[in-house]
């Protein structure tokens, strides 16, 4: 068995070994081949490119010249005044032509421009040439365009004499004669292919163009295009184009990589034949540690599943408890501050009465948020109602007045419609009952853009008892109908984290549903897509002979600490109001400012006794502004001053350095006992 398993390791390999080079060297062949074919169309391609490019600029060169004869012909001669013009005109525009002379009938040059240079041409008799006489006078006869081989001029040099017959008045007059060489023009084509070698030769084979000739032959006659085109028909006149690589470089480069694509083919293949050689060795333990790894993954995978449950749900209850902080809490202390600010401001007049009505709202409001951060009751079911006296209708109405502004800031609007307003006083949660009505019209408002809102409040007397019914409809974006039976489910956000597409804790629709159903009531939504939805709650309460008193709020005395240093720190405008005054009103003045940054910088400058420290903030937070304002001033005394009130968040103050931690919202009497604290030696 042992041997059995010793061959079948090597053999499988070796097998492997050749048959994988075997498919490297016939993929190396096809590449090499496939390369060669795609050189030789390469070079043909361009060849072909640089065949019909030549000709056409050739073309192009000699038809300046024929557009001078038919100004010639359709003037009967008039336009010849203008030779000067014309041929130096031609002569500056057009690189090819070297000069342009006039040859008339009786085979006598009569003028040549330029005239410097070619003062030996004017006045020749070309009828004394032989190779000139013969082609001129068929041409003349003919009436076509005449274009002598490469030829070695009177005047000195070399060019192609193209003649061009003029007739007029019924009769031959002459040719426009000019000696041209295409090389500048074609140089500027054949500049743009610099890895080919370009030759052209006239019918009796002499060289009149070369580009980026090579000085021996680089490649082999496979890598060579060749083209004949006829130039002069009647005297059956050819000239050829040879195209070729200019260096041998154009094919060792591609060869080259795949050279390389061999070699390394090779030593991939060697690798795999002894990966697969090790591979088999090493199956049998790998087989056997399999197992155990299989039952060990069904452990680990119920281990990780539990973890991860345990994980999102602690998550879950963290985000929850820093959202509501944030995003209640916030608020709640512009709300409170500025009531309290108001009410010290000894202005007693038809006010007073509607801030104590939002003084007690907000109270009651604080006393819910505090019973919802307590997560556990919500979870158990243990969270208790707070019975009061109160008037349904008057709150209702309070909350509806409280929310027109912002729903006007929206263009939106929203109504109070009382089918029933007996005004009564019932026994009940009036925190809870007032939580409920804001959740309900802050969901309006947020899913709302055009339109608006309206609330529609009934009384309903029954035995010893009143019944409530509140429906909050809105214009707005509606709820989709398989979505209906989710909106009510507790712990779920669209959007989770610091930066969120909307504002709100995302829990206020199943807030409002535990508070409904601890308050005996139940709630209920119809909604259409895009036409909006209409939420309905059903409370029933005890009623009440006993009026709703107001809540008077003790006074807190006056207090001396005029001499301290405070600096506010607060990227919310309205905070840093709310607690500038509360400081004034305690006697304390103080400066302000809304980042981190600018707090350091503050605080270099000038040494504050007390700065209350903001922890959420753009740029740098309250926990960076702390550190490195204690590294300057470690005596200076720094309060944490935020909404959120989780345990994380006032641990990690205390570590950076804060003295104590205060949540928002914040209250005189808590600045006044923070005071007392730590600087009742500055009281008088």
């Amino acid at each position: 068995m042992f041997a059995k398993v010793r061959k079948r390791e090597v053999l499988i390999p070796f097998f492997s070994f050749l048959l994988l080079n075997l498919l490297v060297l016939f993929l190396w062949d096809q590449s090499v081949t496939a390369q060669k074919l795609a050189l030789q169309r390469r070079v043909h391609n361009s060849g072909e490119l640089l065949s019909k490019k030549f000709l056409s600029i050739i073309k192009r060169d000699i038809q300046s010249l024929e557009n001078l004869k038919y100004r010639f012909e359709i003037t009967n001669g008039d336009y010849f005044n203008y030779w000067e013009n014309d041929a130096e005109l031609l002569l500056q525009q057009n690189a090819s032509f070297k000069f342009i002379e006039w040859i008339d009938d009786s085979l006598i040059i009569r003028k040549i421009n330029p005239t410097k240079g070619n003062e030996a041409a004017i006045g020749l008799d070309i009828s004394k040439i032989d190779y000139r006489r013969d082609e001129w006078i068929r041409h003349s006869k003919d009436g076509s365009t005449n274009i002598t081989p490469w030829s070695k001029m009177t005047q000195g040099g070399h060019a192609f004499l193209v003649d061009v017959p003029v007739y007029f008045d019924n009769k031959f007059r002459g040719t426009i004669t000019a000696g041209m060489d295409f090389k500048n023009n074609l140089d500027a084509f054949a500049e743009n292919l610099p890895d080919y070698s370009i030759e052209m030769r006239d019918e009796n084979n002499s060289v009149f163009y070369t580009q980026n000739q090579p000085q021996e032959q680089v490649v082999s006659q496979d890598f060579v295009y060749t083209n004949v085109f006829k130039i002069d028909t009647l005297d059956n006149q050819n000239w050829s184009i040879k195209v070729t690589p200019a260096s041998a470089s154009f094919l060792s480069d591609k060869s080259s990589s795949i050279n390389y694509m061999l070699l390394f083919g090779l030593i991939l293949s060697t690798l795999m034949s002894l990966l697969i050689y090790f591979y088999l060795r090493a199956k049998r333990e790998a087989l056997r540690a399999l197992r155990a790894n299989k039952r060990l993954k069904v452990t680990n995978e119920k281990l990780s599943k539990q973890r991860n449950r345990a994980e999102k749900a602690s998550r879950a209850k963290t985000e929850f408890l820093s959202n509501m902080s944030h995003e209640i809490r916030t608020p709640l202390n512009g709300i409170l501050g500025l009531i309290q600010l108001v009410k010290n401001s000894n202005k007693r007049d038809n006010y007073d009465h509607y801030i104590d009505l939002m003084d007690q709202s907000s109270k009651n409001l604080l006393a819910l948020v505090n019973d919802v951060l307590e997560i556990d009751k919500i979870e158990s079911g243990k969270a208790s109602l707070n019975e009061v006296t109160f008037k349904p209708s008057e709150a209702v109405s309070t909350l509806v007045s409280q929310f027109k502004d912002e729903f006007e800031t929206k263009n939106l609007y929203l109504n109070l419609s009382s089918v029933s307003n007996s005004n009564l006083s019932v026994i009940g949660d009036q925190g809870k009952f007032n939580q409920v009505i804001i959740n309900l019209i802050k969901n309006a408002l947020k899913f709302t853009s055009t339109g608006g809102t309206t609330v529609i409040y009934e009384e309903t007397l029954k035995n010893d008892g009143v019944f409530i019914s509140i429906k909050v409809s809105d214009t707005g974006i509606g709820i989709p109908q398989h979505t209906l039976s989710k909106i009510f489910k507790r712990f779920t956000q669209v959007d989770q984290g610091i930066k969120k597409k909307h504002e709100g804790s995302g829990l206020g629709l199943a807030i409002s549903q535990n508070l409904v159903e601890l308050m005996g009531g139940k709630i209920s939504v119809e909604s259409k897509l895009e036409e909006g939805s209409t939420f309905q709650i059903n409370i029933p309460f005890k009623l009440s002979d006993i009026k709703a008193s107001d809540i008077n709020n003790d006074k807190i005395s006056d207090l001396n600490f005029s001499e301290l240093k405070v600096l506010v720190v607060d990227d919310n405008n309205i905070n840093i109001l709310v607690l500038t005054k509360l400081l004034e009103n305690l006697g304390v003045k103080s400066e302000q400012t809304n980042d981190g940054i600018s707090a350091v910088k503050m605080a270099k400058n000038k040494n504050y006794q007390l700065i209350f420290m903001d922890i959420h903030m753009p740029q740098m937070d309250g926990y960076e502004a702390t550190k490195l304002i204690k590294e300057n001033n470690p005596e200076t005394l720094i309060i944490g001053l935020s909404a959120d009130v989780t345990t994380q968040t006032i641990n990690k103050s205390l570590l950076y350095g804060m003295q104590d931690y205060l949540a928002k919202p914040l209250s005189q009497e808590k600045l006044h006992q923070l005071l007392i604290k730590y600087f009742s030696s500055n009281n008088n």
